[in-house]
């Protein structure tokens, strides 16, 4: 199925007004039948829901949520920052002509105030050796659909001393295939890592990661890596620099 930038906005609009009228009436169902939580599409907490969306064409499969909120202000808010990933790919597709192109999300925490997702965007042109994909983390209040930064849990100097964290293992840093790298498989040249207030995600139980595409700190191999913040270390790091 092939829809234009237009009809993507309207199709976030529509759902969202039947979905919302439908949400009470399934909520109170399922509350009195004692099944509400045994349902799996769509996804509810006590006060949102997401549906699975899909858009796919020849060379083209785009999976992304649609979150519905109480709010329906932050609701706007939380779909139309998703729209930005899912509009960047069609454009990759139909007008830079990319041979192949995906997307697809992971919904790595939520709770009645924040829904963390992974963003992971492919492509390939169809002559290089590989594709080439990205992750971006998005962490929403659900209250207000703001994106919330990484500085709202744990507040590091500089780049230099992100580097010196993990160098000397108080950090520890994770391949796409939930590997531990060692010290041998960074590819830092010039002692700094790039905090990554705006892309990181929360993982449950107070840690956080903040995440780097392949490449930019370890080899392709290792795919989008991520640097694990426990309870224990934030709480370290912030005391360290206040």
């Amino acid at each position: 199925m092939s829809l234009s930038k237009e009809a993507t906005s309207k199709l976030f609009s529509v759902k969202y007004i039947n979905c919302k009228r439908r949400y009470g009436m399934w909520k109170k169902i399922l509350i009195s039948s004692g099944l509400l939580a045994c349902l799996s599409c769509p996804q509810f907490t006590s006060d949102a829901y997401t549906v699975l969306m899909h858009q796919t064409d020849v060379n083209m499969n785009l999976t992304y949520p649609l979150v519905y909120l109480y709010n329906e202000a932050a609701q706007t808010k939380v779909n139309t920052e998703i729209a930005i990933y899912v509009d960047k790919m069609r454009d990759l597709y139909y007008k830079e002509k990319m041979y192949t192109v995906n997307l697809n999300y992971e919904t790595t925490y939520e709770d009645d105030d924040y829904i963390s997702l992974i963003i992971t965007s492919g492509w390939y042109n169809g002559q290089s050796a590989h594709g080439y994909y990205t992750s971006q983390g998005l962490v929403f209040d659900k209250h207000t659909g703001n994106l919330i930064p990484a500085t709202n849990y744990v507040h590091l100097k500089d780049d230099e001393q992100l580097y010196k964290l993990v160098m000397e293992g108080m950090l520890p840093v994770f391949s796409s295939r939930e590997h531990q790298l060692q010290y041998n498989e960074f590819q830092i040249l010039d002692k700094k890592i790039p905090i990554r207030n705006n892309n990181y995600v929360l993982l449950g139980e107070g840690k956080i990661a903040m995440l780097y595409q392949p490449y930019e700190i370890s080899y392709y191999a290792n795919g989008v890596t991520r640097i694990v913040f426990t309870p224990e270390k934030i709480e370290y790091i912030n005391r360290l620099n206040s």
